[in-house]
């Protein structure tokens, strides 16, 4: 990616394009990711490991990745770049909603019922679901 190469060079970038939203879910059994592109494609991966590749975007997926773009970019209006390691994978209860900057890597992190209820994070989140449940019934 062009933005983190000139990001490892140390050049400054002012631009805060939203390229990705994933959201990482740790239940049970693992994970369960859900990375939503701004050209409308998505990878969702179960905590059973079953997956499914989204390469097809047709109006409803292209609503619904439009209206969780839209709630992603007041969060990422709000907070900044993360410059310090990866975190370790959320445990059971806890959720990560990470967005992909062109000024670099912006998330928050938290227990599913309290980010579901920020009023930051919870518009991301609910549409993030949203947009997940639909590529289930796809799927299905």
């Amino acid at each position: 990616m062009t933005y983190n190469k000139l990001l490892i060079k140390g050049q400054k970038i002012d631009k805060k394009e939203l390229l990705a939203v994933i959201t990482e879910i740790g239940l049970d059994n693992g994970l369960d990711v859900l990375a939503s592109f701004r050209d409308g494609t998505a990878r969702y991966i179960n905590q059973s490991g079953k997956m499914i590749i989204w390469e097809s975007p047709n109006n409803t997926s292209n609503t619904l990745t439009d209206k969780l773009f839209d709630n992603s970019y007041t969060a990422v209006s709000k907070i900044g770049p993360w410059d310090k390691p990866r975190r370790p994978n959320p445990e059971k209860g806890i959720i990560r909603i990470t967005f992909l900057v062109s000024n670099g890597l912006s998330f928050g992190e938290g227990p599913i019922n309290v980010l579901f209820n920020d009023p930051v994070a919870g518009p991301a989140l609910s549409s993030a679901a949203e947009l997940m449940k639909y590529l289930m019934e796809r799927a299905s």
